[in-house]
């Protein structure tokens, strides 16, 4: 373990209540720590099923020229001023029952557009198992580390939970980087709402009254696998080894009071909250309000829990990201389908309907998040500035929409990459979209000027987004055309 986790652990176990938790184990720190940068936040949206730029912020205008495409008339589409993108208007369609919600695009353009950038490339893969993975690792780019990982290896050493990954499918697959620091390693979470409910060991449990008994069942748990010489001979297996080192963590995030600061549930059971509580009760009303609907829609709930990962210092990385099942929800006096099944690949029965519906439904999520990381200070200091500041978002999907009127929307390797975040230069596309063919080009990385014949890579998305978060990787190409300096 790293010595100041340890550090971490030993304050917090002398029974100090207000140190519980690292937010406010930092707070009260000595003013001279606050000169240290505390790392960079990521959060990774999984778009999965194939979420197509020239759909949402790069649409094709329809013409005489480009009849044999998709594009949309006119009057479909919408402009902000001052922004270097536009948006498609809400696509009214219905499934039995109206599909999506009342979010509109351009909403999400107003209030982020000068943080995003839109980078065109060609991905090098339509299967959605590989291409997802690929979308997070560059196709190999950093030693075949995800994007998490990198931001996790880098910056988590004093998290106790640092890449915490709540998608599934290829968003949720490990990189390939055999020399990755175990604590890098992505946390699996199928469900935001439960998922804290496994941080402590016995406060789920009704009966709390036989504590020494399961600790005297813990240490002759020990002393059997000691014994056991088919146990010990297990220990040597990498999976083995990893659930042993994460079990010698428990203790650490049972004395944190993750269980208490994290879930979204109703705690009012728990008395040992010390001054953690005000805090969260705080924090849990704000989110309320953000996300009124985190009891029934799964994504909600993870917006929620990515907030407050970050905000307490538990992770540097949090993956969220769309389930495939169908979901319905009432809006006003009606019924709507909130959720398709397989998410944007839903589109091969109706393209432009679909793919608005799913873009909404993202954005609506993605703005309440971000709305929340700029109003909050890191870690709860004003001297670490606002969670913003210091936070990129990646809109990770598989690929993009074969542009042909005819045959349905198929798979196709070219679209654009969304990243939202203060460590770009934003509100600027870096290439474009030929309005004949609606495919997109790339651009020069080091000036950000576009180049109508390039086609950028997966790797060169990742290499981009690395950099931003201050990461440095062999063969990184100058992205300073689109990288801020810090």
């Amino acid at each position: 373990m790293q010595g100041n986790r340890r550090q971490f652990i030993q304050v917090a176990a002398t029974g100090a209540a207000a140190l519980s938790c690292p937010s406010l184990l930092a707070r009260s720190r000595s003013p001279e720590r606050f000169a240290a940068d505390p790392g960079k936040l990521l959060i990774v949206f999984a778009a999965a099923g194939g979420a197509s730029i020239v759909d949402s912020f790069l649409p094709v205008v329809a013409s005489s020229d480009n009849a044999s495409i998709r594009s949309y008339k006119p009057e479909q589409i919408e402009s902000v001023e001052g922004s270097a993108f536009r948006t498609v208007k809400k696509v009214n369609y219905a499934l039995g029952v109206p599909v999506g919600n009342d979010y509109e695009m351009k909403d999400f353009l107003k209030r982020h557009g000068s943080d995003m950038a839109v980078l065109p490339f060609t991905c090098s893969s339509v299967n959605h198992l590989i291409a997802a993975q690929r979308s997070l690792n560059g196709n190999g780019a950093n030693k075949g580390r995800t994007l998490m990982e990198a931001v996790a290896a880098q910056y988590g050493a004093d998290k106790l939970l640092p890449n915490i990954n709540m998608s599934f499918g290829g968003y949720a697959l490990d990189g390939t980087d055999s020399g990755l620091p175990a604590l890098a390693k992505a946390e699996q979470i199928a469900d935001a709402l439960l998922f804290p409910l496994a941080l402590h060991r016995e406060q789920v449990i009704a009966d709390r009254t036989n504590h020494e008994l399961l600790e005297a069942a813990r240490v002759v748990r020990g002393q059997l696998e000691e014994l056991q010489p088919r146990a010990k001979a297990m220990q040597s297996l990498s999976p083995v080894r990893e659930f042993l080192t994460f079990r010698q963590k428990v203790p650490q995030i049972e004395a944190a009071q993750l269980l208490e600061a994290l879930s979204l549930l109703d705690l009012a059971r728990f008395n040992e909250m010390g001054q953690l509580r005000d805090e969260r009760n705080t924090l849990l009303t704000k989110l309320r309000e953000v996300f009124p609907k985190f009891l029934t829609d799964p994504l909600e709930a993870q917006g929620a829990m990515a907030f407050l990962l970050l905000r307490y210092g538990v992770s540097c990385s949090v993956t969220i990201g769309l389930d495939n099942l169908v979901r319905f929800e009432n809006l006003g006096s009606g019924r709507i389908m909130s959720n398709l099944p397989l998410g944007f690949d839903w589109s091969h029965n109706s393209h432009q309907g679909a793919q608005n519906t799913m873009w909404r439904r993202v954005l609506s999520v993605m703005d309440r998040l971000i709305q929340l990381l700029k109003t909050e200070d890191h870690l709860g200091i004003p001297e670490h500035g606002k969670m913003w500041n210091r936070s990129l978002m990646y809109v990770a999907t598989e690929f993009g929409r074969d542009r042909s009127k005819v045959g349905g929307s198929g798979h196709d390797l070219n679209n654009a990459a969304v990243m939202v975040s203060p460590l770009l230069k934003g509100n600027k596309v870096y290439g474009g979209v030929n309005p004949n063919t609606g495919y997109t080009y790339g651009c020069d990385l080091s000036t950000g000027e576009p180049q109508s014949g390039r086609q950028l890579s997966e790797g060169d998305v990742h290499h981009v987004m690395l950099q931003a978060l201050g990461i440095t990787a062999n063969g990184a190409p100058n992205a300073s055309g689109i990288v801020r300096k810090v």
